[in-house]
């Protein structure tokens, strides 16, 4: 492992055992026993670092158009995956507002993605319903649909934190029992039996 991505996993376990406000560049120097200075020779700032740890995250979740879940089945799978990387990087989803107030780049980036992701969200339900595995009243009720999918993955450990719960991976977890249930109401007898 090279310095640069040793910096990188230093500063996501402590922005995630604390969070991004109390771990400062001289806190991940220091628990990666280097200078301050040598730390700044790899990243200029906690910013630049925020953004990397945000890139990891959106390449280890991504899927092309392509590889998009075709099925139900499929897309449960895939939403392990990403159930684990949410507990990997969940310091980001946590702070992720806090986080654009300081990082106009990195607010901009994230907004670009996450409408990327919205369509590829549609396109997977577009999906489901094609195959006959959910059916839809009207385009309200896929928008719908397709919003608290994506509400409760990006703010979800943010709504358990309001009601005074710690997260932990369990919590994460309920995340795919969310999103399931919010499809509950669409599901075909084809999916059902």
């Amino acid at each position: 492992m090279s310095r640069k991505e040793a910096i990188l996993e230093a500063a996501l376990k402590l922005f995630n055992e604390t969070n991004t406000q109390s771990a400062t560049t001289n806190h991940i120097a220091k628990a990666m026993q280097i200078s301050p200075g040598n730390l700044h020779y790899h990243y200029k700032n906690r910013e630049e670092i925020v953004r990397l740890l945000y890139m990891q995250l959106k390449n280890e979740a991504y899927l092309s158009v392509s590889e998009l879940p075709k099925s139900i089945e499929e897309l449960q799978k895939h939403e392990k995956l990403l159930i684990k990387l949410q507990w990997k990087y969940r310091f980001f989803f946590k702070e992720m507002l806090f986080l654009f107030s300081r990082d106009k780049e990195l607010e901009k980036m994230y907004i670009a993605d996450n409408i990327a992701h919205r369509e590829r969200v549609s396109h997977s339900l577009h999906i489901f319903e094609q195959n006959g595995e959910l059916c839809f009243p009207d385009e309200k009720s896929f928008e719908f649909l397709v919003d608290s999918i994506l509400l409760s993955w990006q703010f979800y450990s943010s709504y358990l934190h309001t009601l005074g719960k710690t997260l932990d991976n369990d919590g994460v977890a309920k995340v795919l029992e969310y999103t399931n249930t919010a499809m509950q109401p669409y599901l075909t007898h084809k999916e059902n039996s």
